[in-house]
């Protein structure tokens, strides 16, 4: 009798237990209901055959576009023009390097300049993991920062790329009100753990193998949340400093300024000649060869193309001598330099008879007046 009774007690236990058990499960769920194959590149990958990559069935793919204040991945325009010429929806993230929130603003800045243009699909990612000596609390501080002024600067939403601890352990609620791109290997189901509800970014491994790429890859699901509600071109950086009057007045002065006496030559490409080499050697830029001659890669001249190159004499000769040459870095913005040097873009545009301020290269020397 006291065996049955014994019997009994155990399994209304285990009963009580089991059904308790299935009311606290939490498991975090797909922030939207479509999945879609993904990937995520950078330099590492070298040459990506994106052909290949999106016969074997990807879909989406993230690209490394920047780092730190500075630094633009040297395979980024690559990458770019080689998934959307294969019609794989685009992505963009920037790893994080700030260790203060200034410096955080700095990089947003730096991110969305680097990405100013371009058409892209996916929201802009933050992947912020090398903490360094940074407290819980100041890791927020900047991923928050960070995040917000990317949203500020570009008018697109972000999502934070977080492997499962840190998103269990030290990323905070004030993140949550962004979508989470996690990282977790192990299991087929993300973690309960994590403090987001959702997720529309699920990197499983980095281990992984894609026609189209030699070596491991980046796997991941990703579901209609990673996407823009508005995937419109980010035209510029918006500018929060007010302009003064003298730069309003400058640039209803330069619209009436005639620009005669041009000189033009027609240069014929040579074996061995780079764009950059080519505007040196005529004192232009890479920029304004590229507008003049409608040339879509300014990476791809070939021997015996001819070069429109204009040259406004007239304009130059009117300048004082007195005046500083910047080379054009990875990255850098007509609007980054005339912020660092105290100028305005509409001078340096007039200045350096640039024709689009929206195009400048790696190599283009700009006069700061």
């Amino acid at each position: 009798m006291r065996s049955i009774g014994k019997i009994l007690f155990t399994m209304v236990f285990l009963t009580i237990f089991t059904f308790a058990g299935s009311l606290i499960v939490n498991a975090i769920e797909p922030e939207g209901t479509t999945k879609y194959r993904g990937i995520d590149v950078s330099r590492h990958q070298e040459e990506i055959d994106f052909t290949a990559v999106a016969a074997a069935g990807i879909e989406v793919v993230y690209i490394k576009s920047s780092e730190g204040t500075d630094w633009v991945d040297p395979y980024f325009e690559r990458n770019y023009e080689g998934a959307k010429a294969a019609g794989l929806k685009v992505g963009f993230y920037h790893y994080v390097n700030a260790r203060s929130v200034s410096e955080a603003i700095e990089e947003a800045s730096f991110f969305v300049s680097v990405v100013n243009n371009k058409q892209f699909d996916a929201k802009l990612a933050v992947d912020f993991e090398d903490f360094g000596e940074l407290t819980k609390t100041e890791i927020n501080q900047i991923t928050l920062a960070f995040a917000e002024e990317v949203e500020k600067q570009s008018g697109k939403e972000v999502v934070i790329y977080s492997n499962a601890n840190n998103a269990t352990n030290v990323f905070d609620e004030s993140l949550t009100k962004y979508s989470l791109w996690v990282a977790q290997y192990d299991g087929n189901e993300i973690s309960e753990e994590v403090i987001w509800d959702t997720w529309a970014g699920w990197q499983y491994t980095d281990t992984g193998t894609v026609e189209g790429i030699n070596g491991n890859a980046d796997l991941n699901t990703f579901n209609d949340g990673i996407f823009l509600k508005d995937s419109s071109q980010v035209i510029q950086p918006v500018q929060t400093e007010t302009p003064s009057k003298e730069s309003s007045e400058n640039e209803s002065t330069e619209s009436k300024i005639p620009t005669t006496n041009p000189s033009t030559i027609t240069y014929l490409v040579k074996k061995g000649d780079t764009l950059y080499w080519i505007a040196r050697s005529y004192n232009v830029t890479v920029s304004s060869i590229v507008a003049e001659n409608n040339i879509k890669n300014p990476n791809l001249i070939y021997p015996g193309d001819q070069l429109r190159i204009v040259k406004n004499d007239s304009n130059q000769s009117s300048l004082s001598s007195t005046h500083k040459t910047y080379i054009v870095k990875p990255g850098d913005t007509l609007w980054k330099i005339a912020k660092n040097y105290g100028t305005t873009v509409d001078k340096l545009v007039k200045d350096n008879n640039i024709k689009n301020r929206n195009l400048i290269y790696p190599g283009d020397q700009i006069k700061i007046y």
